[in-house]
């Protein structure tokens, strides 16, 4: 008792009082004394509202609760504070009055009466009935429970130094999936085993009506399952192709990464049209959201490479995370200065797990490839704004609202040319050491030799650079600092890789899986613009290209084309009669209530990117995306 009793002392001293601290500054070096009861009700599926009552041992005198606002895997502080509701606190059965800092609107004061020594908590979680109000999770086939959306905690404190004991209550019959161990079922309420507040957070619930648990890797030390819910049961019937391209994703992933950082690991998948689409990162499981007919293979191949970077994510990102990424708790900021490794290798690879497993065709995989470089080729932000800068997009880009010129502003380039960066290193390590090492050997002396599930693994700039001259040297840190600093797009990999990127009339095939997913028109590489499909609305303009040039913005409305009423046939037709003759392409738009005349020259015709094989260098991209099997 005497280790409590100091605990408690030195965490209320860290709250303080608002007239001392708003909120704490320092992280306490003691276990919350006494288990979190965080009990949740997701049954209202038709109205969409998780009742949630929670019990927090305490103390009397000042006390500061936090609402979780730095997500893990978001790279932003998105903990959507705006949807929680109803918030009362109780003690022996008596209201208790709480205040919201001024300043920190995630942080909730609370002067705890004597002869208390426990807090009852009672609120909402009103998740969003419509995409407009956030990401839909909850609908009347299916939730994704996200615990941080749930949970208030003390502050100052380490959240692996809190235990929370949980539990959800589900609409009868409904089944569901979780890294959490279920220690008792009461009718629809399931009793989880007692985690810490880091692996409550880091272990969300899929559920559900129609439900299937796929083994992918059942006989294993450090089993492997897809667990599917789907709208309509037909959805879960995964087809032979797919089921053996998913288990080979998982003995692929063996051969990069080596040790599995976890206990067991469950890919969480949501296949519907309504349920909001994700992709999250999780220690033992992640969070996947595609179209319902994903496992029948009929689906966008775009999708194909979603739970491949997420389970990557399991070493790269969990196991393994940057020191500035690696907070005591939800409400210190995150630094987000090396995501070029942890969402940037790993984007990459996704692409070659994907082709090496057979999610991907080498042909599929090249053509993602190949849109990638031809996106970097044409953004002018790189100008103004290196791959460095774009580490911050999810901070600068806080409330996820589309750009007007995201060619010109750049977004989260560190996705995509993270990935061409590394391809550019693979590339390069096969070049130098005569094609007898790569970036394999590089990710198993980074990722490997997890010694348990919870332990995580901090590195920095100087530990990739030490793992990069150990596998080849190459004056790395120069190289590397060249490309994240610098204005030019990387292309480096793709010719290095012997191949070119190049032009021509033919569709890309991953433009053309883009097109029929997002349903627009995609003329970013003629004209420079993309059109939705149900409207004309213009959803794009490249920076100083054609359409640019001719005044064209966004969310402008194409209404016709040559004088015609606007579809994609009759542009692609003008586009190829300008081609021939000294014709331009005329549109006629709408802003607003205002209409204009628009007149693009542009005389290249249809023009969509590929890779083209270079003959007289050794074709290293082929290599990379072949099967380790």
């Amino acid at each position: 008792m005497a280790k409590f009793a100091w605990a408690f002392a030195l965490l209320l001293a860290t709250a303080g009082s608002r007239a001392q601290a708003e909120v704490p500054s320092t992280v306490a070096d003691a276990d919350w004394p006494g288990t979190i009861s965080l009990q949740v009700d997701a049954s209202d599926v038709e109205r969409r509202i998780q009742q949630v009552r929670e019990r927090i041992p305490v103390r009397p005198g000042p006390l500061t609760l936090w609402y979780p606002k730095w997500i893990p895997g978001n790279h932003s502080p998105t903990g959507p504070i705006n949807q929680l509701a109803g918030l009362i606190v109780r003690g022996n059965g008596a209201r208790i009055a709480w205040t919201r800092d001024d300043v920190d609107m995630y942080a909730f004061h609370i002067d705890v009466p004597q002869g208390i020594d426990a807090i009852d908590l009672e609120f909402q979680y009103l998740s969003p009935t419509a995409k407009d109000q956030g990401r839909v999770a909850m609908t009347p086939d299916m939730l994704d429970l996200q615990w941080h959306r749930v949970l208030l905690y003390p502050a100052g404190v380490d959240t692996d130094r809190i235990r929370v004991e949980p539990s959800l209550t589900l609409p009868q019959a409904w089944q569901s999936a979780s890294a959490l161990q279920v220690a008792a079922r009461d009718g629809g309420t399931l009793h989880y085993a007692s985690v810490s507040a880091t692996t409550l957070v880091d272990s969300p619930v899929y559920a559900g009506r129609n439900y299937k648990r796929i083994a992918l890797d059942a006989d294993a030390k450090q089993p492997v399952f897809l667990d599917a819910f789907a709208d309509d049961p037909e959805q879960l019937d995964i087809s032979p192709t797919v089921l053996a391209a998913h288990r080979a994703l998982v003995a692929e992933a063996d051969t990069v990464f080596g040790t599995r950082p976890f206990a067991h690991y469950d890919f969480l998948l949501a296949l519907s049209d309504t349920f909001s689409r994700i992709g999250l990162e999780h220690r033992q499981s992640s969070e996947n959201g595609t179209p319902p007919d994903y496992l029948l293979g009929e689906a966008p191949f775009g999708n194909n490479t979603l739970l491949s970077h997420e389970y990557a994510h399991a070493w790269n990102g969990k196991f393994r995370r940057p020191s500035m990424l690696w907070t005591p708790n939800y409400n210190v900021p995150m630094r987000n200065e090396l995501l070029w490794l942890y969402e940037g290798q790993t984007e990459y690879w996704s692409i070659v797990l994907a082709a090496r497993a057979g999610l991907l065709t080498p042909q599929q995989a090249r053509e993602t490839l190949a849109d990638l470089a031809a996106t970097q080729a044409q953004r002018r932000g790189h100008d103004w704004r290196s791959l460095q800068d774009t580490m911050f997009e999810g901070i600068v880009e806080f409330n996820d609202a589309p750009q007007a010129w995201e060619s010109w502003q750049r977004a989260y380039d560190f996705y995509s040319e993270g990935a061409l960066l590394w391809l550019d290193v693979d590339t390069r390590i096969r070049e130098l050491s005569n094609g007898k090492r790569s970036l394999d050997d590089f990710a198993r002396g980074f990722f490997a030799n997890a010694k348990d599930v919870e332990t995580v693994s901090t590195y920095g700039f100087d530990d990739i650079v030490a793992t990069l001259e150990a596998v080849q040297p190459g004056g790395w840190r120069d190289w590397l600092r060249q490309r994240l600093d610098g204005d030019k797009p990387l292309l480096g990999g793709i010719a290095r890789g012997g191949w070119k990127l190049g032009y021509d009339a033919t569709p890309n095939l991953a433009v053309e899986d883009n097109e029929t997913a997002d349903e627009v028109d995609d003329f970013r590489y003629s004209l420079g613009l993309k059109i939705d499909r149900d409207g004309g609305t213009i959803g794009e303009v490249v920076w100083d290209g054609p359409a640019f040039k001719a005044g064209l913005a966004r969310d402008v409305i194409v209404v016709a084309v040559n004088g015609e009423d606007y579809d994609a046939k009759r542009l692609q037709r003008a586009i190829a009669v300008a081609k021939e003759t000294t014709q331009p392409i005329e549109l006629l738009v709408r802003q607003g209530e205002r209409y204009r005349t628009v007149k693009i020259d542009w005389r290249d015709g249809l023009r969509a990117p590929h890779l083209v094989r270079d003959v007289n260098a050794p074709d290293l991209l082929g290599a990379i995306l072949a099967p380790r099997r």
